[in-house]
């Protein structure tokens, strides 16, 4: 017989005998259920109370933050079931359905889930309110954005005249298509005749709409209008801030136009922290550098830096090790350019060249706010690499990064930026390069022998070769891309005695790699390859990201 919930809320200490007494009297006279009368009295959570029902169903809770929804499941359930039995469907998985519900008893939707789509049904506990939102955005608003997004752009326009509320509705919509994408940007470009909207989903430009030129000027007026930004000039670039709210939630937004030839381009980036910037094991550290990680971060002082391009993720990696050292107890500083997520506890700067506010100087200014913790967004000059290296010898711990290929050329850059050979080798504390690579759909993937030359390569790197590798295939689930989600790769470089030797004496990059390896790193190749052993991602996106593969 199943345990009852009130007891297991005892069992997990969320309440105590005395008030499920109070909670099971006022159930019992009012007709609601336990579980909504401990909500009402603000006893339980809702994270509590679903970890109650999941001990008591063997059912799973659901983790809303990372789970990817199939659009093409979707579409194969009605939406009357959906709202009817609160059991909404999450993707496929071989020949098993995972479904959401906040209801795990429920056997009767579970087996007509289970007719309707000839799969076993899996069920994952979610709050009503997830379920709710969920129901709304993907049998709703969803198919609204497209349709909207169409009716606008094919509607006829005299002289450029549009309808009240025409252009605010498409750039509404336009945002509201990144969020349902998961999309990080959202570039605006005029072509000939033409405006081209793309979405980066993974790191990789996608063309989702066409609509006529005629759009395109007021369209990106309204972007600029809400980005706070100067309409009065087109010809120079600007850079601005939208905090949108909408149908579909809330986000920050990052704009930037540059002006071309054919007119101005619009690139938002959607800062949607909550989804990015959280558990360090979620960015795809390997076990031993996990570890590494950890008590670097967890030091009262000393600099890290995080190295690679644009786009690999350099700043969620620095902003996950703050989410995880910060405490009411330290004072935690940053100085970016400009902020990328605003986190309410830890005192953010943006730098403003133009107000004579630039790295160096806010970091100096910093320092005389007693920081425990300083994030410096980006070394771009000897003086900031001078201040953030002595800060971090003075008893605080410095996050920081720097644009190079990958670990063992960073120290070089900073060398080179003039610091000083023996500080550098007392204060630096780890190096990580890293990129991000693209994660197979497990929804449409398949499975090929590999070829000669990658056996090759897998033995060059000291892997054991697998007797498959995945390959991407495309469904309806990554938008036919056989990709969903990215992970990152990383090469740490731990600054041993022997590293920090080599650093005293200036040595060159290749001599640093190599004592780096002698003493456990694993370079950026190796460490995507073991991905791709296992199945996490392609041979041919290693070859992409890593371009010496």
């Amino acid at each position: 017989m199943a345990k009852r919930i009130g007891d297991i809320l005892i069992d997990l200490g969320f309440i105590d005998q005395d008030q499920l007494e109070m909670a099971v009297t006022e159930s019992q006279k009012t007709g609601i259920m336990l579980g909504d009368v401990l909500l009402r009295l603000d006893w339980v959570t809702q994270e509590q109370l679903q970890m109650s029902l999941a001990v008591q169903s063997g059912a799973n809770v659901l983790d809303t933050e990372t789970i990817k929804i199939d659009p093409g499941i979707i579409a194969q359930i009605p939406k009357e079931f959906v709202i009817a039995h609160g059991m909404f469907p999450l993707q496929k998985v071989d020949n098993t359905l995972w479904a959401a519900t906040n209801n795990p008893f429920d056997v009767v939707a579970k087996d007509k889930l289970a007719r309707i789509t000839n799969c076993r049904v899996e069920t994952y506990i979610a709050s009503k309110g997830w379920l709710n939102k969920a129901i709304e955005l993907y049998y709703n608003t969803a198919l609204a954005i497209d349709t909207d997004i169409e009716r606008i752009t094919r509607s006829t326009v005299v002289d450029d005249q549009f309808e009240e509320n025409q252009i605010i509705v498409l750039g509404n919509r336009i945002m509201e298509k990144g969020l349902v994408l998961g999309a990080s940007d959202i570039h605006v470009v005029p072509d000939v005749n033409l405006t081209r909207i793309y979405y980066r989903i993974d790191g990789v430009l996608q063309q989702k709409f066409l609509f006529p030129i005629r759009f395109h000027k007021s369209l990106v007026t309204r972007f600029k209008l809400m980005a706070d930004m100067d309409i009065s000039n087109p010809n120079i670039p600007h850079d601005g801030r939208i905090n949108y709210s909408g149908d579909i939630g809330d986000v920050d937004v990052r704009v930037s136009t540059f002006p071309t030839h054919l007119g101005e381009t619009v690139v938002m980036r959607l800062l949607v922290y909550a989804k990015v910037v959280g558990d360090i094991r979620r960015l795809g550290l390997e076990e031993e550098d996990y570890e590494l990680f950890m008590n670097n971060i967890r030091r009262p002082y000393g600099l890290i830096v995080a190295t690679g391009p644009t786009g690999s993720g350099k700043t969620t990696t620095l902003y996950s090790a703050l989410m995880t050292v910060n405490s009411p107890n330290i004072n935690v500083m940053t100085v970016e350019d400009p902020i990328e997520y605003i986190i309410p506890t830890i005192r953010q700067t943006a730098v403003n060249p133009k107000a004579g506010l630039t790295f160096s100087n806010a970091l100096r200014s910093a320092m005389r706010q007693d920081p425990d913790i300083i994030l410096v967004g980006e070394i771009r000059d000897t003086e900031t690499a001078d201040l953030a290296v002595r800060a971090s010898m003075t008893g605080h711990l410095v996050f920081s990064t720097l644009h190079t290929n990958d670990a063992a050329s960073a120290i070089n850059r900073l060398l080179d930026l003039g610091v000083n050979k023996g500080i550098l080798a007392s204060s630096l504390s780890m190096v990580i390069a890293q990129r991000l690579v693209r994660k197979i759909c497990s929804n449409c993937c398949e499975f090929v022998a590999p070829d000669e030359r990658q056996i090759e390569v897998f033995n060059q790197q000291s892997i054991s070769v697998p007797e498959q590798l995945v390959v991407p295939v495309g469904c309806d689930s990554c938008y036919r891309s056989g990709y969903s989600g990215r992970t990152g790769i990383y090469e740490v470089i731990r600054v041993d005695n022997e590293i920090q030797e080599l650093i005293f004496k200036g040595a060159l990059q290749n001599t640093i790699e190599e004592t780096a390896v002698k003493s456990g790193t694993n370079l950026m190749l190796k460490q995507a390859l073991k991905k791709a052993a296992a199945g996490t991602t392609s041979f041919e996106e290693v070859y992409r990201v890593v371009a010496d593969a």
